[in-house]
This record gives C-alpha cells, structure tokens and sequence, in this order.
C-alpha cells in the first residue's frame, strides 16, 4: 500500500498539493488498522528516496501518521461525507503543522510566517482532499474490499 500511495502521488506530481495520498491512507487504516502505519513509513521513505530528505520530509514523519491515527480510531465511520471533511481539515491545516519546527528553528516569527506563506497550497490541498474523498472512497472501498475477500479465499 505504501508503495501504491506513492505511485498515485507521481500520476498527479505536476498539480502542486493535489493528490489521492489521504483518501489511500485513510482507506489503508480503515481495512488493516495500526498496520496502516507501515505503508505510511514505507511511502514517506519512498517521498525522501525521490524528493530529496528536506524539512518537509521530516515534517511527513508526523504529518502522515496523524491522519493515520485519525483513520484508526473512527475505522467504523462509513460515511464518504465525514472522510472528507476530515481530509479537507487535514489538508487545510498541513502548513500549520508543517510550520512546527520552524518554531525551534527561528521562533514564532519564523513559524508564522512560513504558515502564512503556504496557505493558498493548503486551501488547494483542502479543496483536492475534500474532493477526491467524496468521490473516490466508496468505490475504493469497494474496490480494496473485494480485493481482500478474494485474498482469504
């Protein structure tokens, strides 16, 4: 799974902040729980492999997990409507996690500004992760369901 999320990444690299990434890390926790957090290892890996090892990329060490941990604890939620509010929530308040190191690294001003900065990207990554969770988590439900019924077989 974590190599699938990050291939879904690269389909859509050229559109900045728009990405399938959280509805395949929900659906990931939703179907395999607390493993969920190995495809979201192995992704990260993949992104620092690619991308380069920046800030951000130990941003990811954080980030990703949340919403990971989020997907667990509600895995009985089965409302399209929900994941994405959730998703729009997490991609809308990215920077603003994103911006927590700066905090260490050149104070509050540092922090605020780089949040600041960021935020037209977080209002895309909100708007693409509300999207793409609306439409697309109930046919990859059903999708990864079946997949995983025919696997027991």
């Amino acid at each position: 799974m974590g190599a699938l999320i990050f291939a879904a990444k690269m389909a859509l690299v050229a559109l900045p902040n728009v990405n399938i990434n959280c509805v395949l890390i929900i659906l990931t926790a939703v179907f395999f729980g607390w493993k969920a957090l190995y495809s979201v290892a192995i992704y990260i890996m993949l992104e620092g492999l690619v991308f380069g090892f920046g800030m951000w990329w130990f941003c990811y060490w954080y980030l990703w997990p949340i919403i990971t941990v989020i997907a667990v604890i509600m895995r009985k939620n089965d409302s399209a409507v929900i994941w994405a509010v959730i998703a729009g929530i997490f991609g809308l308040s990215f920077g603003a996690l994103c911006s927590i190191p700066y905090l260490f690294i050149g104070g509050w001003e540092m922090a605020f500004s780089y949040w600041v900065s960021g935020i037209p990207f977080d209002v895309i990554h909100c708007c693409g992760n509300f999207v793409f969770t609306l439409v697309l988590y109930k046919p990859l439900y059903k999708v990864m369901n079946s997949l995983i019924n025919r696997a027991k077989i």
